[in-house]
Formats: structure tokens, sequence, C-alpha cells
């Protein structure tokens, strides 16, 4: 027998004092709530009701199951929601994008992820620490983080380069003309940068190379792409970008001359991502470069 649904009919009529009420809010005729009922106290070996020409009420037994019996029910629905969530969390791919990418680059990376999973997909815009975390602990899927960093336990996919432009205020000196700017004349003018703790090989390799090309200087601290566009267009600092559509009144933006300073990122993922979803998060940042 089916003890869920004899129970519901234990509960209905319970609640109702009446076979006809009962099997209406059941959406069912009488006789086969009736049989229903018999079965179940047939199961338990104990009658639940007692029934007579002014109606039925509940034996002593019945009182005392009645709430055990609504708690099982109870059960099975919360079994049956968390089992939906379950299911609907399989057909979702979680994405994560570090937020120096830019919003259409997050648009793009989404797009091509929904088009190789069939799946919906659920982006988040995050630090790179936080990202690496996320996919070692399993809440993100798949991400495209700054290269280099610590992995954890994240799987390591593809490094894509990505080149760089420099944003200026339109009054530093380095600003004026149309040609590639020399990064040594940006000497004394702050990088803007994340937080090193949002990213930290990454970030001690930009400063490393920035050195090395003959313009060492302390980073201005700037934790979303908004702040370092708001630095460069007040003049505090410069920025290196791979966000072709970072820009702002009094901003303008440069080549690099000599050898570029790429960005590089990587995307990591978690084991059992689906097949060929790396490679496609790969070739859309290269498209995109």
């Amino acid at each position: 027998m089916d003890l869920l649904r004899h129970l519901t009919f234990f509960v209905a009529v319970a609640e109702e004092r009446h076979f006809g009420r009962a099997a209406a809010r059941l959406g069912m005729t009488q006789p086969p709530l009736s049989q229903g009922l018999r079965r179940l106290e047939a199961r338990l070996g104990t009658p639940l009701f007692d029934r007579g020409p002014g109606g039925v009420s509940p034996t002593a037994a019945g009182r005392d199951l009645l709430p055990r019996a609504r708690a099982l029910i109870e059960d099975a629905a919360a079994l049956g929601r968390a089992a939906a969530r379950h299911a609907e969390a399989a057909r979702v791919l979680r994405l994560g994008v570090v937020a120096d990418l830019g919003p259409a680059a997050t648009a793009r990376l989404a797009v091509r992820a929904a088009a190789a999973t069939a799946l919906r997909v659920a982006p988040t815009v995050a630090t790179t620490v936080a990202l690496v975390d996320a996919v070692s602990d399993g809440t993100v899927d798949v991400a495209v983080v700054a290269h280099p960093t610590v992995l954890e336990s994240a799987r390591a996919g593809p490094v894509v380069a990505l080149p760089t432009e420099v944003l200026l205020s339109a009054g530093h000196p380095a600003a004026a003309g149309p040609g590639p700017v020399v990064l040594r004349t940006l000497r004394g003018t702050a990088p803007a940068t994340a937080p090193r703790a949002h990213a930290p090989a990454a970030h001690d390799l930009l400063l490393d190379t920035l050195d090395a090309r003959g313009c060492p200087a302390g980073p201005a601290d700037a934790a979303s792409p908004a702040e370092a566009l708001a630095l460069v267009a007040t003049g505090a600092a410069f920025l290196l970008t791979a966000d072709p559509g970072l820009a702002g009144d009094g901003v303008v933006r440069r080549p690099v001359a000599g050898e570029p300073v790429p960005y590089r990122v990587r995307v990591v993922h978690r084991d059992g991502v689906p097949d060929g979803l790396v490679g496609a998060l790969a070739d859309a940042l290269r498209e995109g470069a």
C-alpha cells in the first residue's frame, strides 16, 4: 500500500470529521477513501476512528497517531522540495569571472558556456582568491582567474594572455599625442591595482614587470575597476587594463610602447565539468583578445 497516500486520507478525515467532506477535499469519491482507511487501520493494527451516524471521531490511538502522521507527510514534502532543488542545481552551471575582465567579457564567457553545455549559466564576479576557493570547495564549477595564482584543489586549465592598454588622466604629461606610452615616462605615478590579497602572485608579477620596465612605484589599491578608473580620472594613478570597455570622463586610452605587458588569465575548474567547456572558455578569451 501507499503509506503516505493513506496517511493523507487519515489526516483529512480526522480534520474534517466527515468522510464526504474529506473526500471532496482530496478530490476523490468516498468509497476509495473509506477502503484506504480500512487498509491503513489493518496495517497499523488498530482502529483510527469511531464511526457513527453523527460522523466520525478519532479513537485514542487515532488522536495519538495524528501528529505523527502530519509530521511524516510534511517530512515527505520537504524531501521532495529538497530533491527538486538538487535537480535544479544540476541543470545550472556556476561560472566565476575575475572582476578585472569587465562586464562585456563576463557576458561573452557566460554565452559561450551556455552554448557549450546547454545549461543555464549563473555567473559570479569576484576576486581571484575568492573564485579559486569557490572552485576548490565546489560552490563554483569553472572560473576565469588571474594568473599566476595558487590553485588549491582546483584543476588547472589553459593560460591565455590578454593584451592591455594604459589608461591615463587626460592631464597627465604622458597622455599627450596619440602614440604609444613608454612605461618609464610614468615613473612617479602609482599603478592602480587590486589589493594584493585579491591575487597575490599576479599582483607581485605586475609590480616586478613595471620595475623591470623602468617604472617602479608603490601601487594605489583599488577594490574594483570603477575605483581604479576614479583614481585614473583624478590623476592619482595609471591603469593597465585588459577591459576594452573601461572608460570615463577625463581618461584617455593609449597602447603601451615596446614589449606589451599582458594580463594573463587561467581557466580553473572542479572535477566533472562538462566536456569541452574549458576549451570553449579559453577560445572565447582568445577571440575577445
